[in-house]
């Protein structure tokens, strides 16, 4: 059954001669069931658009229903009311057996947008229907035709004949579907969420900017799905070790920045480790190696590089690395049990990425623009998707 949803218009049912909205629909797709909502207003045109769409065949006999209750007319004009209570009516009546059908031309401007952003983000299938005016143009200054008598009306209807010129146009709004979609994955990327950004890209159709908007956004998810280096750090000419330490504390931050505070707990002591190893490998070459057998190097810890620093009386990076092993507790609590963390171990993990920043920064010599390569990312993204 086809089931036929639309508010009322001041061009409903007839204006210049011409069938309204609501009408012209009406006379097109032959609905079984015509669904009206009236306004305050608007209710005194019942019995006309009910005679008029009785006028367009005599064969044709669909059920009218008129929605109660009527729109009060100070609401038609806001739009935050209308789009709730069209999301309400259009839920009251579908279902999934039948076609139904929307009139996004009759109604106050409100009214018209609300059934447009319905039609396009509720996931009900529906067709959405304009029918522009015969001139192709507003109706301003356009009479209107409420006096007239209406059997007048419907034999002057230059629309009431077999042959009528078909007014309506389906709309499938690409452009505001892509434009929504262009806008969510820019808020999905302002909030550096790469990989979400990337599936929204690939459903998006091809524009200037997109490919190499895909490009970069499928570097950095392989990249941080396999723990890599995103190729533009690659390619930049330093040590292995200072590219690896860079993009370690850089993943960190970007955890922080997702609201992701338990992985970039886990990750603060793994990166001070290789950090002090380094250290430590370069400043006292085999010590490590004298300090424990070879098979168990690699199983050196915090606490061990603290020892060490220590007897070495490295007292500058002890006391910077002592943020660090306060917050192992937390960490420990994350990786090894089930307890959630506890609102203070939150707040201090802001100081920890401060003593954690300062150390990279100092052992690798990284000036502060390294350290915005997320955010240089973004602007050109963002700039990629103008």
């Amino acid at each position: 059954m086809k089931v036929l949803i639309s508010a009322v218009g001041n061009t409903d049912p007839i204006r210049n001669f011409h069938d309204g909205a609501l009408v012209h629909i009406a006379r097109k797709y032959r609905p079984d069931k015509i669904i009206i909502v009236f306004s305050e207003e608007l209710i005194r045109k019942k019995d006309d658009i009910e005679k008029v769409i009785r006028s367009i065949d005599s064969q044709y006999v669909p059920e009218i229903v008129y929605h109660e209750p009527i729109i009060l007319n100070n609401e038609v004009h806001i739009f935050d009311t209308m789009f709730d209570q069209f999301d309400a009516i259009i839920r009251e009546y579908y279902t999934k057996d039948d076609e139904f059908i929307l009139n996004l031309s009759s109604g106050t401007p409100q009214i018209k947008s609300a059934l447009f952003v319905l039609n396009r983000l509720s996931e009900i299938n529906v067709k959405a229907v304009q029918v522009p005016s015969p001139e192709k143009k507003s109706n301003a200054g356009v009479g209107h035709d409420d006096s007239e008598d209406i059997d007048a009306l419907i034999d002057t209807n230059i629309d009431n004949k077999r042959d009528f010129v078909d007014r309506t146009i389906e709309d499938t709004s690409d452009k505001f579907k892509q434009g929504l979609m262009k806008k969510t994955l820019r808020d999905f990327i302002k909030k550096y969420d790469y990989k979400a950004s990337l599936e929204l890209a690939n459903q998006l159709p091809d524009f200037p900017g997109l490919k190499n908007c895909r490009k970069k956004l499928q570097d950095i998810v392989d990249s941080l799905d396999r723990q890599d280096i995103p190729k533009t750090l690659k390619n930049r000419k330093w040590s292995d070790e200072k590219k690896k330490v860079l993009n370690a504390y850089l993943t960190i931050e970007l955890q922080k920045e997702r609201g992701n505070f338990s992985e970039g707990l886990i990750r603060i002591k793994t990166l001070t480790e290789f950090i002090l190893e380094d250290y430590i490998d370069n400043r006292y070459p085999g010590l490590l190696d004298r300090y424990v057998d070879e098979s168990e190097k690699y199983f050196l810890g915090i606490w061990d590089y603290s020892k060490i620093l220590k007897e070495k009386r490295e007292w500058t990076l002890y006391n910077q690395i002592k943020p660090m092993i306060n917050m192992n507790t937390s960490r420990n609590t994350l990786a090894h049990r089930l307890d959630p963390l506890q609102s203070e171990e939150l707040r201090q993990l802001g100081s920890v990425l401060k003593n954690l920043k300062a150390l990279v920064k100092e052992q690798y010599q990284f000036n502060e623009k390294d350290f915005n390569f997320y955010k240089e990312l973004n602007k050109e993204l963002l700039e990629l998707l103008k």
